[in-house]
């Protein structure tokens, strides 16, 4: 079957970046929030939260459009100025929030007993702990409002270079998502020039980033100071409803087990011939067959195929995504690089971005972006509040969706190479999680810490990511990334600190809940989707107690994930 390669957005806003009915929308809920009255006592708090929530839902149906234009074309003006207004009327209704979550400080706790409140019970408790430990609703909307040209606007700095990145190589004029799926060349030498090319490029670009990157993190900081809180890791903590307690127990098993790793990267080093590898031989095929182009229907089809065997429901999801344009995976110059899953939860749709060039880690990417819009899928009945799964769930059902994939590759294999390739392809997928992963969060780690007292340097960031990456992976590689922290978006998030350590918490936790689906068979799909509905509804331990049975502050569930993240090093150097 022949699968479109570009999505549909003209069924939520007809003429793109040209539409009439996205500004008259963001007027509709401008004049809404303006709407909105200061509440005077706690018998508002129930008539102002479905208003509140029909704002919400609309805001982020909004905002869903506009990130997908500015990721199909880069040079779209238009995405870029509704972002920036978007931004003020977002800004409109976090003013409002912070007041209602002072209200909720000062409420009589009877109020959340009403049973309407039920489903998001738990994040009203949530956001009246959290407005406790702030600054005062004043002070918070001040922050807010400075935030959208200062804070805010020093992450939208970031991409608007990123995107007008061209890296020229043999002739061709490529796009930086272009040139970094030449990193997964067969040739070393075409991997070597594009490594170089890009990061002659970060460096060229080094000083601004560094100015960006210090004083989103001074910022920050400031911030934190001001609200009395010591520890950095608070607010990514709170925003992922994880204690410190798992976080440590978590890294602490990863620690433990990376020699397998290492002996798989030792392995990898010999059959390409080297004595260590580089940085830009970590996504080098090992054989002349992961060098096959699988088309994108073909590799759709696939997909489709595992998922309904694995879940029908889930296969189901994937056709539909596949079938009525919620993907654009088209291969084409303009586009922003990387992969997401984007909900448009008014419509109860999804909507996929990549850049599909054949590869089986593209293959993967679209598994994993299906992955999370399923997830969305389980949610969108919920109020909108209780839609608002943290990122290190989230990360749960699109890595749960990966390993699907791989166990069929790894089935359907039929040589020797082909079992080699898939599985260096799944371990190479632990290398990130349990070491690339690592490197980010020590990095910013340590970012913040030194930020307390100075402005850090290009320099000494490129010199503090190499420490990173050399810690994080044993000193273990030959040629080191130390432009990294130039090149990775996710270190300027301002909305989403700390945006690394969720991603090894999602890959590990849903390795986990694989291995409970597999002894389970059929009975498992109801199971899991109960996870992924109530996965906003609490927090992740208490989420993890629920559905699988297991206290997630203690080692022994990590520990066991950790192993099961490197139980295929022994196969492969069996079948090596």
């Amino acid at each position: 079957m022949k699968f479109p390669e570009q999505w549909d957005l003209d069924c939520f806003f007809p003429g793109g970046s040209h539409s009439s009915g996205f500004p008259n929308e963001m007027e509709r809920v401008r004049e809404a929030i303006a709407a909105l009255e200061p509440l005077k006592d706690s018998k508002e708090i129930l008539p102002s939260i479905q208003k509140m929530q029909e704002i919400d839902m609309a805001l982020r149906q909004l905002d869903a459009f506009v990130i997908c234009l500015e990721s199909q074309n880069t040079a779209d003006q238009r995405a870029s100025q509704w972002r920036a207004e978007l931004s003020v009327v977002d800004a409109k209704f976090q003013l409002f929030n912070h007041a209602f979550d002072s209200r909720l400080v000062a409420s009589d706790p009877k109020v959340f007993e009403d049973p309407s409140l039920s489903e998001i019970r738990y994040i009203l408790e949530e956001r009246r702990m959290r407005a406790s430990r702030k600054l005062s609703p004043d002070k918070e909307g001040v922050i807010t409002e400075l935030s959208i040209d200062g804070y805010h606007g020093w992450d939208d700095i970031y991409p608007t270079i990123v995107n007008g990145v061209k890296i020229t190589f043999e002739s061709e004029t490529l796009s930086f998502g272009q040139a970094e799926n030449r990193l997964s060349h067969k040739e070393r030498k075409v991997r070597q020039s594009v490594f170089s090319a890009l990061e002659n490029c970060w460096k060229e670009k080094g000083s601004i980033f560094s100015q960006v990157l210090n004083h989103l993190s001074g910022f920050r900081l400031q911030v934190y100071r001001l609200r009395g809180w010591n520890d950095p890791l608070q607010e990514p903590l709170f925003e992922n409803r994880m204690q410190k307690q798992t976080l440590q127990a978590m890294w602490d098993a990863v620690d433990e087990h990376i020699g397998p790793l290492l002996s798989f990267l030792q392995a990898k080093a010999k059959l390409l011939g080297l004595d260590k590898l580089a940085w830009y031989d970590m996504e080098a095929p090992l054989f002349e067959a992961q060098e096959k182009v699988i088309p994108y229907s073909q590799g759709a089809s696939l997909i489709i195929e595992e998922f309904s065997r694995f879940h029908p429901k889930l296969g189901k999801f994937a056709q539909k995504a596949c079938s009525e344009k919620w993907i654009d995976g088209e291969d084409r110059p303009g586009k922003r690089p990387g992969g997401f899953c984007v909900p448009f939860p008014k419509s109860k749709q999804s909507r996929i971005f990549l850049t599909y060039s054949g590869t089986m880690v593209n293959m993967s990417t679209l598994a994993h972006e299906l992955g999370h819009g399923y997830h969305n899928t389980m949610v969108e009945d919920l109020p909108s509040l209780a839609q608002n799964y943290r990122m290190n769930v989230a990360e749960t059902a699109s890595t749960f969706a990966e390993q699907v994939i791989s166990d069929a590759l790894l089935r359907h294999s039929k040589n020797r190479e082909d079992k080699l390739n898939i599985l260096a392809d799944r371990i190479q997928r632990s290398v990130i999680f349990m070491m690339n992963i690592r490197a980010r969060f020590l990095f910013e780690t340590e970012l913040y810490e030194r930020r307390k007292t100075k402005f850090l340097s290009s320099d000494e960031l490129c010199d503090l990511m190499q420490q990173s990456q050399e810690t994080a992976y044993h000193h273990a590689l030959s040629v080191w990334h130390p432009y990294f922290w130039a090149a990775k978006l996710h270190f300027y998030f301002t909305r989403v600190p700390f945006y690394n350590f969720p991603y090894t918490f999602g890959y590990l936790f849903s390795l986990g809940l694989y291995a409970q689906g597999k002894e389970n068979g059929a009975g498992f799909a109801e199971k899991y989707d109960a996870l992924l509905r109530e996965s906003g509804l609490m927090s992740v331990e208490d989420l993890a107690k629920k559905h699988l049975g297991v206290d997630l502050t203690k080692s022994e569930f990590w520990q066991k994930a950790a192993r099961a993240a490197t139980s295929d090093v022994a196969e492969f150097l069996k079948i090596l």
